[in-house]
């Protein structure tokens, strides 16, 4: 059997939505070779691309065969990660969504890296943005606290209050909320402050009452 051909069945043993590097494939076979291989197959539509040396095997799918489905985007993000050894983490603005304080959905998938700010293009395309943050924002990544700090941070001091504090409690309920106090040494001071507060007000606290003229985006 020809170099090619063990290259190709080498590739088509990686189970659909895998994503796979080059590199791995250039340890046991001629670079040259593996090249023309993948060039091949990607005009075949049989794997996808995710960016240099990155590649991935398709999902299929029963109502578009001829289609590339690429991993979800999770996966794709965190082998980015593992691959150039950055840390990349939720959105301000998807934190916000996700912990229900916002309705509001980002038209686009972005995420904070602590690498450089670019696009992942999945198959050519533009599809993951990445945005450069300090490393200091991301805190206890892929956690309900980065969620949490993240999306204060995205929404600035003017607008962490103690009732949104309470309103975050209600929508995180005791046991995540609980989570969160735990980590208030890991917030910048401005926010540790604010939650030091909630603490120690009374529920009935007027300061704790919803504010018809106050702007918030959920």
């Amino acid at each position: 059997m020809q170099e090619a051909e063990l290259i190709e069945k080498h590739i088509k043993k990686i189970p659909r939505g895998n994503i796979f590097f080059a590199e791995s494939i250039y340890k046991k076979y001629p670079v040259k070779v593996v090249q023309r291989v993948l060039l091949r197959l990607v005009k075949n539509n049989e794997i996808g691309t995710i960016c240099r040396g990155m590649y991935f095997r398709p999902q299929k799918n029963r109502y578009f065969p001829g289609s590339v489905i690429p991993p979800e985007t999770e996966k794709i993000v965190k082998a980015i990660s593992k691959r150039t050894g950055e840390i990349i983490s939720v959105h301000g603005a998807v934190a916000l969504n996700q912990i229900g304080l916002s309705t509001q959905i980002p038209m686009h998938e972005i995420y904070y890296t602590t690498g450089r700010s670019r696009y992942i293009k999945i198959n050519g395309k533009n599809r993951i943005k990445l945005v450069h943050v300090n490393p200091k924002k991301i805190i206890m990544p892929n956690t309900v606290t980065c969620h949490v700090v993240t999306a204060l941070w995205y929404e600035g001091k003017r607008y962490l209050k103690p009732r949104v504090v309470g309103k975050l409690h209600s929508r995180l309920g005791d046991k995540y909320f609980s989570e969160v106090l735990l980590h208030i040494d890991k917030m910048p001071a401005w926010m540790r402050k604010v939650f030091v507060r909630y603490k120690n007000m009374h529920p009935d606290d007027p300061e704790l009452g919803e504010d018809p003229d106050e702007y918030w985006r959920g």
